[in-house]
């Protein structure tokens, strides 16, 4: 199996995964106006996709 797939795929499962919990972080601090849960949660989803954009293009078949 392609070494890419397996830990880059598990890479981007644990960063979704992380998001998906921190989500009701952000829910939190919105509805309790605490500005440093949003940008807390805000940061992990940025962190999220940055990781998306580095390991999704090794996806690519190299043949």
């Amino acid at each position: 199996m392609n070494e890419y797939l397996t830990w880059g795929g598990a890479g981007i499962l644990l960063a979704v995964a992380g998001t998906a919990i921190i989500a009701s972080e952000i829910q939190y601090g919105l509805t309790t106006g605490q500005p440093m849960y949003v940008a807390y949660g805000v940061a992990v989803v940025l962190a999220t996709l940055i990781t998306i954009a580095i390991i999704a293009p090794s996806f690519i078949s190299r043949d």
